[in-house]
């Protein structure tokens, strides 16, 4: 299910997040994923610079992130 949906380029796009912990780390990294609704282009991961020493505060802090700063972040990625 999608965490949100965002709209770039006439392509609806569902975008799901992820906590990701390295080896050796304490802090949680926040993880974006975008699928392009219906196919037609590949998945794009892109780290988000939010970390936190727990899960459940990183995953707040992502609610906070405006679509207009995602579309950024995917955009970046799709040039």
């Amino acid at each position: 299910m999608a965490w949100r949906v965002l709209e770039i380029d006439d392509r609806q796009w569902n975008v799901s997040v992820a906590a990701e912990r390295r080896a050796h780390s304490d802090h949680w990294n926040l993880v974006l994923a975008f699928r392009a609704v219906g196919g037609g282009a590949p998945s794009v991961w892109a780290e988000y610079p939010l970390s936190s020493s727990s899960r459940s505060t990183l995953l707040q802090q992502a609610e906070r992130i405006p679509d207009e700063r995602l579309v950024e972040v995917l955009a970046d990625r799709l040039r």
